[in-house]
């Protein structure tokens, strides 16, 4: 009986413990690369970018090139002394959405008021793609090459690696300031300010 027991007790810590390292092997095999959609926000980011090629020849021009394309559908503005501003949108590669990511940025000053907008961010090389993906977060403000965009720009003689669309329903605007955005993964919490 004591020999049955040693038995059962043995095979029973090695399937246990062979569950575990196959558990194991499945986690650390497991594809991270794979994107959780969310329709709702696909949907409007794709409408987005619809409209700003609408709204401007150069923006249709751009993206068909570009390394990847940010597109945020609604920015809000929200100041009353002190303020700020902030949105969700994708990154789109090769026309698929390979990711989310947020954007914030925080004011102060007498100002009064709500506004929201649209803004689509070009990154016409690799390199410029890779400044966004690799970081915790992005500043734009902080960022060489980034050139926002007029009605009546012309694209291709745009000197910046990033080109900027930021539009409402009036149209395309360029008078708007990105100093103070930062953009980070949707997955990640919001890095500190620094």
């Amino acid at each position: 009986m004591r020999q049955i027991q040693a038995k059962w007790h043995k095979n029973t810590i090695m399937s246990v413990f062979a569950f575990f390292v196959f558990g194991l092997m499945n986690v650390s095999t497991a594809d991270t690369s794979v994107v959780k959609h969310d329709p709702v926000l696909d949907k409007s980011v794709m409408a987005t970018l619809g409209q700003c090629q609408q709204v401007s020849a150069s923006c249709t021009d751009t993206t068909k090139d570009a390394a990847g394309v940010l597109v945020f559908p609604s920015v809000v503005k929200a100041d009353l002394i002190i303020g700020g501003a902030g949105g969700k949108g994708a990154l789109i590669e090769n026309g698929v959405i390979t990711g989310y990511y947020s954007i914030g940025a925080g004011s102060a000053g007498l100002q009064i008021g709500v506004e929201s907008a649209s803004q689509i961010y070009v990154f016409r090389t690799a390199d410029s793609l890779a400044n966004l993906k690799g970081g915790p977060d992005w500043k734009v403000g902080a960022t060489a090459g980034v050139t926002v965009m007029s009605a009546d720009a012309n694209a291709s003689s745009s000197t910046g690696s990033i080109l900027v669309y930021i539009f409402d329903s009036k149209g395309l605007n360029a008078g708007i300031s990105l100093d103070t955005f930062d953009i980070w993964k949707t997955a990640r919490a919001r890095p500190s300010a620094s």
